[in-house]
């Protein structure tokens, strides 16, 4: 038989990241936090002007995701891999690595693309957004079709 001493609890681990972000024409450097809730993840963002963003996503991938649909309209643009145009987290990467990695693709680029990982810090003229993203990656379907 199995008895439990107490209330039963669960812990949330959480992580900080200073990363880069373009915010109109200023580039600074703010906190994101990642934290577990359940199988899924919590990402918050914090601005130095005390502003807090967050978004959920059953993967860090798609958390991010979820976060940069809230930020995009305001102009605000992560530093991140995972916020490139050319980046995309493939369904093994997030249903077997959480999505803390993703793919960079290179259009008409044969084999596999190289890793980074989704929340490393990348040049911020790379960045775009959640739209241009999907659009990149559409082109690099089908630039994969034609090769």
């Amino acid at each position: 038989m199995f008895h439990v001493a107490g209330p039963l609890t669960i812990s949330i681990m959480s992580e900080s990241h200073e990363v880069p972000v373009l915010s109109g024409s200023s580039e600074q450097s703010w906190i994101l936090t990642t934290a577990r809730r359940g199988r899924g993840w919590l990402l918050t963002l914090l601005s130095p002007g005390g502003g807090h963003w967050a978004a959920e996503g059953p993967d860090m991938f798609k958390a991010l995701r979820e976060l940069r649909r809230i930020l995009d309209p305001l102009g605000i643009r992560l530093g991140v891999n995972g916020a490139r145009r050319d980046s995309w987290a493939s369904g093994m990467q997030c249903d077997m690595g959480e999505g803390r990695v993703v793919y960079i693709l290179r259009e008409g680029q044969a084999g596999r693309p190289a890793q980074v990982p989704t929340l490393g810090t990348t040049a911020l003229a790379d960045i775009g957004t959640v739209e241009e993203q999907d659009e990149h990656y559409a082109r690099w379907l089908d630039s994969r079709r034609i090769n």
